[in-house]
């Protein structure tokens, strides 16, 4: 699991700093990306928040009933694209070899301008035959998989500071064609 955090006052500080810099042009936004779940990767997020709506254990720790992840089809789009890059590659990795990681795909589908107001963003990966075996996967994880998917609550992998949980979700999976193997990755934001 992988979290990032963006400073509000950071990127306003930049953002005007680069705006006094430069003639005041009208720039269009870019327009974003979306993508419906693929079937199996609709199994991932319905067994998701299933486990959340009865509360869970990670790591020996009891958590309680956690509000359902909102599905988000540009989520969706950098989940799928990454899933994809993971089938191709085989580079099973929070940090390829490319340097495609989320933050890259999310840039790709243009996250932050559909939600520029979203902060913290996170990641799992598994590789699983069924919907079922990944969720079981990252349920039994002892590196915050766990609680980044199923509860109200986890640690910033960078800060380790605890963060109040995701709203958002996007699943991607795909199968490589040269080992058969299935890839899963998850994506949230707040």
């Amino acid at each position: 699991m992988i979290t990032h955090h963006v400073s509000a006052a950071r990127w306003l500080l930049g953002a005007a700093f680069l705006l006094g810099a430069c003639a005041p042009a009208p720039t269009p936004k870019p327009g974003f990306e979306v993508r419906e779940m693929t079937a199996q990767s609709q199994a991932v997020f319905v067994l998701t928040n299933q486990q959340r709506a009865q509360g869970t254990n990670c790591q020996g720790v009891a958590y309680p009933v956690a509000s359902a992840l909102v599905q988000d089809q540009t989520l969706t789009a950098a989940a799928q694209h990454r899933a994809d890059d993971l089938a191709q590659t085989e580079d099973f990795s929070h940090f390829p070899s490319n340097g495609k990681t989320y933050l890259y795909w999310l840039g790709v589908v243009h996250f932050d301008a559909a939600f520029p107001a979203r902060q913290h963003y996170g990641e799992n990966l598994g590789m699983a035959d069924t919907p079922s075996q990944v969720i079981a996967a990252w349920l039994a994880s002892t590196q915050g998989h766990c609680e980044a998917q199923f509860t109200a609550t986890y640690q910033d992998t960078t800060t380790h500071q605890w963060m109040p949980g995701f709203t958002h979700i996007g699943v991607g999976d795909a199968l490589s064609a040269v080992s058969g193997r299935h890839y899963w990755v998850v994506l949230f934001a707040n």
